[in-house]
């Protein structure tokens, strides 16, 4: 009796250890990659949407939106896709409102391309490249693509990215302003990169 206690106790504490150690070496990636890489001079970027309140953008799609415009701020020649689509409890696409709120920032309306039908990343940036392509007017891979997200999100849309599309996309930081969120989120992600890495592609 007490042996076999003893290898089921080892047993859980094995996949106990495993678990540890795969969530630690999963929240170094994200925080590694929160600081975005390879993201200067855009031909295009690519902003993920986040959720639509009623009035308006939520704080973290309002994060990613001005991270945008300073990006488009700082590169005057790089375009910009906004990709969302409309959830349940949304009153417009996350693509319109993104779009929206760049023009009436002032951003030229031609240096804006509006994705309003994806659901996931995967959706974001297949629909978004796309785009791209038809907005270029030859294959999207010739074009340099960074990715705006959030800092928390960048580790997991860029590897999406690499292992749906074989591309390399850089990545460009949205900081989110509230640090409650952030911390949250950051530990939601290890545990995202990890599902992600198993069953999402």
């Amino acid at each position: 009796m007490k042996r076999g206690f003893k290898i089921v106790f080892g047993v859980l504490a094995a996949i106990i250890a495993i678990g540890i150690i795969t969530f630690i070496v999963s929240e170094s990636l994200v925080i590694a990659a929160s600081d975005g890489q390879n993201y200067e001079d855009a031909d295009y970027i690519i902003v993920l949407g986040a959720k639509v309140d009623p009035w308006g953008p939520s704080r973290a799609l309002d994060d990613r939106l001005r991270a945008a415009y300073s990006y488009l701020e700082t590169y005057p020649d790089s375009k910009a896709v906004m990709t969302g689509g409309q959830g349940p409890d949304e009153v417009m696409s996350e693509g319109d409102c993104m779009a929206d709120w760049l023009i009436e920032k002032g951003v030229d309306p031609e240096r804006v391309i509006r994705e309003t039908e994806a659901d996931d990343t995967r959706e974001n940036l297949r629909f978004s490249c796309e785009l791209i392509e038809e907005d270029c007017g030859q294959d999207w891979r010739t074009q340099k693509i960074v990715i705006v997200s959030s800092e928390y999100h960048l580790c997991r849309a860029r590897y999406v990215g690499k292992h749906l599309l074989d591309y390399d996309f850089g990545t460009y930081p949205a900081p989110t302003s509230l640090v409650a969120y952030k911390v949250r989120y950051f530990i939601r992600e290890a545990l995202g990169m990890v599902y992600t890495r198993l069953f999402y592609i």
